[in-house]
C-alpha cells in the first residue's frame, strides 16, 4: 500500500467553486494514480461563519463530481483540545511564550530572525521567500482558537499527509508552516502550489467569468463526467493533442510533474463543447433519464411525463445541444403553446401575401393527414410543392419559423410531428405577414 496521503481541506464558509473544485481534483487524481490515501478535512474553527449549508453543499459536489474520499471526515472544530495541548508542548519547550491582549492570552511563535526562507516545490521547483520582516506567530488566539496556519500543520501531522497540493495563492502561507513544522520537530511534506485559474481577460476569477458554484454548474445540465474533464484540463495535459478523457484515463496519465506552471485560463466555451461531446456519446435512454430529471425539477414538464415523446425530441435534438439550459431554449417551442418569433427570422421568411397563403394550403394539407408521421408530413410537404410549382424550402423555411418561432431547427418534418396535429394547425392559422 502506498504511503502517499494527500487532503483537500475546505472551508464551509462559502459554496465549492471552480478552483477549489480543481484543487480537491489534483489531490484526489494523485491519490488515485498513486494508490495512496484522499483524506477530506473540513476547517471550520471559525465558528461564526461555517454554516451546515456550505458543508452539505461542498460534499454533495465532491460526490457529484466522483471524488471518493479515504477514512472518516475530519473537522477542525472538533479538535481545539490537540491544538491546544501542541501550543503548550511548544510553550514548554521555550519555542512559543503566552502574550497578554485586550481579550485574553493569545499564543505566538518565536520566529528564529532569517532573512530567506527556502522550499523546493514539485510544481515551481525551488522558491525564496523573504521572511526577516516576519513577527513571532500567532499560533493561538486569544478565545483559544487556533490560528490556520497552526492547525493546519497539526492537522497534516496527525494526518500523516505526504505531499500539500494547493493553489499558488498559499505560497506567502508556506514559510510561516515550515517553521512550524521545524519548532515541532517535524519533516515537512512536500508541496505543489497549483497555478491560479485566470478569466479570459487574464483576470483574477470572478463571477463574470463563471466562477460560480459546482451545484450551479449541475443545475444548468453539465454532466459530471464533462466538468472533471474540463478542471483536469485547466492547469493539466496529456502528453498529446487529446482533449476528451475519462477519468480512468486521467488517473492514468496524471502526475504532478506535468502540472503546468502558468495560470490556467477559464474558457467556457470548452466546457461546453466537451458536454456537447458528452451529450453525443452517451445512450439515448440515460440522456433521457439526464433531460427529464432537470425539466421535472424546473416544472417543465410533470412526472408522469410522456417518456417516448421525450426520447423522441431528445434524438432529434442530441447533436445540437450543450446543456440543460441550452436544450430548452432550443426546444421550447415544444413545451409552450405560444411561441415567440425571432423577428430577423419572421421578417426574412414571412415577409410575402405568397408565402402566407402557402402555409395555409400547408395547414390545409396537413389537416387531411390521419398520420401525422414525419414520414406522412415530408409527403404533404412535397406534393404541396409540386402542386404550387416552388421549391419545398419555399415552404419549409417559412414554415419552420411559423412553428418554432426560430430560423433554426431540428429536422423540420420531425419538428412538426413533435409539435403535434393540433398546434400544427393551430399555429399555421395564426400566422401572418410580418411587418
Amino acid at each position: 500500500m502506498s504511503d502517499i496521503r494527500v487532503r483537500f481541506a475546505p472551508s464551509p464558509t462559502g459554496y465549492l467553486h471552480i478552483g477549489s473544485a480543481r484543487t480537491a481534483l489534483f489531490n484526489w487524481l494523485y491519490a488515485r494514480s498513486q494508490g495512496g490515501k484522499f483524506i477530506l478535512r473540513i476547517e471550520d474553527t471559525d465558528l461564526e461563519r461555517s454554516d451546515s449549508k456550505y458543508l452539505d453543499e461542498i460534499l454533495v459536489s465532491l460526490k457529484w463530481l466522483g471524488m471518493d474520499w479515504d477514512e472518516d471526515i475530519y473537522y477542525q472544530s472538533k479538535r481545539f483540545d490537540l491544538y491546544r495541548k501542541k501550543a503548550e508542548e511548544l510553550i514548554k519547550e521555550e519555542k512559543a511564550y503566552y502574550e497578554e491582549t485586550e481579550k485574553g492570552k493569545a499564543v505566538r511563535l518565536k520566529v528564529p530572525k532569517e532573512e530567506v526562507i527556502t522550499f523546493y516545490d514539485i510544481v515551481r521547483d525551488k522558491i525564496d521567500v523573504n521572511a526577516d520582516t516576519l513577527d513571532d506567530l500567532v499560533i493561538m488566539k486569544s478565545d483559544s482558537s487556533p490560528t490556520y496556519n497552526f492547525a493546519c500543520v497539526v492537522d497534516d501531522i496527525d494526518m500523516k499527509i505526504s505531499h500539500i497540493i494547493r493553489g499558488d495563492d498559499h505560497i506567502a502561507n508556506t514559510p510561516k508552516q515550515l517553521l512550524v513544522y521545524e519548532a515541532l520537530g517535524i519533516k515537512p511534506p512536500k508541496f505543489a502550489h497549483i497555478p491560479l485559474i485566470l478569466g479570459e481577460d487574464k483576470s483574477r476569477m470572478s463571477k463574470r467569468h463563471g466562477a460560480t458554484s459546482i451545484a450551479e454548474y449541475k443545475d444548468k445540465g453539465y454532466f459530471p463526467e464533462a466538468l472533471v474533464n474540463f478542471l483536469a484540463l485547466m492547469g493539466w495535459s496529456p502528453k498529446d493533442d487529446r482533449e476528451k478523457l475519462s477519468v480512468d484515463q486521467i488517473i492514468k496519465l496524471f502526475s504532478l510533474k506535468s502540472i503546468n506552471k502558468t495560470a490556467a485560463m477559464f474558457n467556457i466555451k470548452k466546457l461546453d463543447w466537451l458536454n456537447g461531446e458528452y451529450i453525443r456519446d452517451i445512450e439515448l435512454d440515460k440522456l433521457t433519464d439526464f433531460v427529464a430529471e432537470h425539466l421535472i425539477k424546473r416544472k417543465i414538464v410533470e412526472k408522469d411525463y410522456d417518456r417516448q415523446w421525450l426520447t423522441d425530441v431528445i434524438k432529434s435534438y442530441k447533436t445540437r445541444f450543450i446543456n440543460i439550459d441550452d436544450f430548452i431554449e432550443k426546444t421550447s417551442f415544444l413545451f409552450n403553446e405560444e411561441i415567440e418569433l425571432e423577428q430577423e427570422a419572421a421578417k426574412e421568411h414571412l415577409n410575402s401575401e405568397s408565402t402566407i397563403e402557402n402555409l395555409k394550403k400547408l395547414k390545409e394539407k396537413l389537416e387531411r393527414l390521419s398520420d401525422f408521421s414525419p414520414k406522412s408530413i415530408e409527403e404533404a410537404v412535397r406534393s404541396l410543392s409540386d402542386e404550387l410549382n416552388v421549391k419545398a424550402a419555399e415552404i419549409i423555411h417559412p414554415a419552420r419559423v411559423a412553428l418554432t418561432g426560430k430560423s433554426s431547427a431540428a429536422g423540420i418534418f420531425e419538428v412538426i410531428s413533435l409539435i403535434g396535429k393540433e398546434r400544427t394547425i393551430k399555429r399555421l392559422g395564426d400566422v401572418s405577414l410580418a411587418h
